[in-house]
C-alpha cells in the first residue's frame, strides 16, 4: 500500500494554529503523539503476554488533551460534525453532560475521523 491507497479517515489532522500558541496544548499534544511509539518500544522489548500500556496511555493522552481544550478553549471547539455518527447520536442530542460533548467534539481537532467516532 502507498500514500494514494490511504484512507482519508485514517489521516491525522494538522492541529489549528491556536493550539500551538498554548503551552499546555503543545505539551499534551506531544505526549499524545509519543504514546504509541513508547508503547510499541515496550512491546518489542518485553514481548507478548505483558500489558505494556496498563494505563491505556494511547487513549488517555487523547482524553487529557480533549479535556484541556474543552475546559480552556471551549470557544474553539468545533461544532457538531454531521458526518460523525457519534456527534449526531447521543453526543449530539445532549443526553450526555456538556463536558463530554465538548470533549468529543474537541477530538475532531487532532484525531483522525476513523478514531474520533469511536467515543
Amino acid at each position: 500500500m502507498d500514500a494514494k491507497d490511504a484512507d482519508p479517515a485514517d489521516e491525522w489532522p494538522l492541529p489549528p494554529v491556536w493550539m500551538w500558541e498554548c503551552r499546555d496544548c503543545v505539551v499534551l499534544y506531544k505526549a499524545m503523539k509519543r504514546a504509541p511509539e513508547i508503547v510499541d518500544a515496550a512491546r518489542r522489548e518485553l514481548g507478548p503476554g505483558v500489558d505494556c500500556d496498563p494505563m491505556d496511555s494511547i487513549l488517555s493522552t487523547q482524553i487529557r488533551l480533549a479535556e484541556h481544550i474543552a475546559a480552556r478553549h471551549p470557544d474553539d471547539v468545533p461544532a457538531v460534525d454531521e458526518a460523525c455518527a457519534t456527534c449526531v447520536s447521543d453526543v449530539g442530542d445532549a443526553r450526555l453532560p456538556a463536558s463530554l460533548v465538548l470533549r468529543h467534539r474537541a477530538r475532531h481537532l487532532f484525531v483522525p475521523p476513523s478514531i474520533v467516532g469511536s467515543w
